[in-house]
């Protein structure tokens, strides 16, 4: 039987090798400075490199994945005052952070900060006496240094699990540090969004998470058995096995707390959360002023659906089951609903009135202009209940959009996000926030959004998997590069298009990428663009 060591568990996400050097003889201030920006790339030994830059009360109170600084040009080192014992400043163009748990935020604009150092001497060689935890490295460092890794966390509900995309440094304990992050909680922008069946307070017991033979063995703080139900305490090993089976060649997960945690048949109340909901291969479209569906290049009809054609429908939606439609008029002043065998209902009005999504509950969400915001003209968001009305909408609480045009609003297939494209001060954002409900699953608020930075000039964006979007330009003149963007921060630019208009996309996994021109709706085969479709209008796929 093969045992791998805690101290081996993460040979299989091993960086490639840094060695900075340590101090060198007689250095200046400045060169101290710099040369320990340098050695911040050496996680080896628990930095044991750059400590050697600090003084001894410094070097033993130093955490430096406290905070990740990512810049792009040389940092530029400027003494203050005239005494070489500081202070000096650490003047960098940064490009985004990392927290302590793995957070990253990306900066959509390069931006600056200052850091303040204090410098003394240590027999008779400069050293670091004062400097804010953390490293500093650049964009290309960071690329090599850092791995991305999805956690996991419940929907409110428990019927979906929700992804967390997190950044770790690539060092030895891996594992351990995912397990934290993971006990620590959701992102800010997900608080609230989304749950944990560990109760706040659980801890790792040791710093390790030790894999044998596949089997990682997670040992806890003994918080975790308080008031523990036998379903609460199978959540927390469902929890554990979905965010490290697959990582290091983890199989299964065994929870301890002093001693293993037994567990007994899984309870009956145990929900499998889906992960990565699909959304099958059929769009809803609008040809020939009618709602239809769009199925493998052809045009459907849908069975009883009332006619909408005096209406001018425009930017469809379906829900996953199928049985709900909505779209918006033709003049985009009114957000109408329906389903087969009932009447057109109006659901929403106002202007500015961005293309419906349904969330899992059969909700339909659209944002709409307001005016009275810093820049006289703000966005409010409303979701309408199942088979409701203006009358009983909801409008969910976003102070952060009075001073935002909302362009794009697209719910999450899980129902805990929003994606969203908006406009401030003349920059276009792609946006992404987490949604607050009640206990009755009513939407109350979005959270303070994640910006997320995809490339190129941005209209229009949808999901493509619970952790890709695409997003495009869109003109009908003008040339558009669509991208597929991951959470993770990676992107694939697709083959660019002249007069792209709007776009959509099912699952990631099966390649579901289209792009309509005109009255053409064209699918990506490969690199290249194939014509699907003729004669239709805002394809959309359910959600």
């Amino acid at each position: 039987m093969s045992t791998i060591t805690a101290a081996a568990e993460d040979e299989g996400i091993s960086a490639q090798e840094f060695s900075p050097e340590g101090p060198s003889e007689g250095a200046a201030p400045e060169r101290i400075l710099q040369d320990f920006i340098t050695a911040g790339t050496g996680a080896g030994d628990g930095y044991s490199v750059a400590r050697q830059y600090l003084t001894p009360a410094l070097a033993a109170s130093w955490q430096p994945e406290n905070r990740i600084v990512i810049f792009r040009a040389d940092p530029r080192i400027v003494q203050r005052g005239d005494e070489e014992e500081g202070p000096y400043l650490i003047q960098l163009e940064t490009t985004g952070t990392i927290d302590e748990q793995g957070v990253r935020t990306n900066s959509l604009l390069p931006s600056s900060e200052t850091i303040t150092a204090e410098m003394v001497q240590v027999d008779g060689q400069w050293r670091i006496s004062e400097i804010p935890d953390g490293i500093l490295i650049t964009e290309s460092n960071a690329r090599a240094l850092t791995i991305s890794h999805t956690l996991y966390f419940y929907s409110s509900n428990y019927l979906y699990w929700v992804p967390d995309v997190r950044w770790f440094v690539r060092r030895t304990g891996v594992t351990a540090r995912i397990v934290q992050a993971m006990l620590a909680g959701p992102a800010p922008y997900l608080q609230g969004s989304v749950t944990s069946a560990f109760p706040e307070g659980v801890t790792l017991a040791r710093e390790s998470v030790p894999i044998r033979s596949g089997v990682a063995s997670v040992e806890l703080s003994e918080e975790v058995l308080e008031d523990a139900t036998e379903l609460r305490l199978e959540q927390m090993q469902q929890q554990l096995q979905t965010n490290l089976v697959g990582l290091n060649d983890v199989t299964s997960v065994e929870m301890t707390a002093g001693q293993p945690i037994p567990l007994d048949e899984p309870e009956e109340d145990l929900v499998v959360p889906v992960l990565n909901p699909p959304v099958g291969n059929e769009q809803v479209a609008v040809s020939a002023n009618e709602l239809v569906t769009l199925r493998n290049g052809a045009v459907v009809p849908i069975d009883n659906l009332p006619s909408v054609a005096s209406y001018g429908p425009k930017d469809p939606a379906t829900s996953v089951s199928g049985s709900n439609y909505a779209f918006l008029s033709g003049d985009g002043t009114r957000l109408l609903a329906t389903a087969p065998g009932s009447e057109v209902r109006l659901a929403a009005e106002g202007t500015g009135l961005t293309a419906p999504s349904f969330d899992p509950g059969n909700w339909v969400w659209t944002a709409r202009s307001v005016t009275g915001g810093a820049s006289d003209q703000g966005t409010e968001v409303v979701a309408v209940p199942p088979g409701g009305t203006g009358a009983n909408a909801v409008i969910v609480s976003a102070p952060w959009l009075a001073d935002r045009i909302v362009r794009e609003l697209r719910i999450s297939r899980d129902g805990a996000r929003a994606l969203l494209v908006a406009e401030r001060a003349g920059v276009t954002e792609v946006l992404l926030a987490g949604i607050t409900r009640s206990a009755e699953f009513v939407p109350q608020s979005f959270n303070a959004p994640l910006t997320l930075t995809v490339e190129g000039d941005i209209d229009t964006a949808k999901w493509a998997g619970d952790t890709t979007i695409v997003a495009s330009g869109a003109s009908a003149a003008a040339t558009s590069v669509p991208v597929i963007h991951e959470l993770s921060g990676s992107s694939e630019l697709m083959n660019p298009l002249t007069g792209v208009v709007n776009i959509s996309a099912g699952s990631n996994v099966d390649d579901a990428f289209y792009a309509q021109v005109g009255d053409l709706l064209l699918r990506r085969l490969g690199s290249a663009w194939t014509e699907d479709a003729q004669n239709i209008q805002d394809p959309a796929f359910p959600g």
